[in-house]
């Protein structure tokens, strides 16, 4: 039981600088404030496909790690008392 919780303490660890990473390559929200300003960008290809760009894949994956993130600090919790 005792190696359970050490892998689960290993995984946060590395799920945590995973999610610093990936958040710190993401593009701010004001990124995109010059393209909405000349309007049209949801109906110009990569609006409507913006979950297959490499910044939507990003904020895909963050949301997975953020959830396995969530989980796994819920078990070490349980587990642990």
């Amino acid at each position: 039981m005792i190696w359970a919780l050490r892998l689960m303490k290993a995984a946060i660890v590395v799920i945590c600088v995973a999610l610093m990473v990936l958040i710190l390559m993401q593009e701010g929200k004001n990124a995109g404030l010059g393209g909405g300003i000349a309007g049209g960008y949801s109906q110009t290809y990569v609006g409507k496909h913006r979950k297959n760009t490499p910044e939507g894949r990003m904020r895909r994956y963050t949301a997975y790690l953020v959830t396995a993130l969530f989980i796994l600090a819920l078990l070490l919790n349980v587990l642990g008392n």
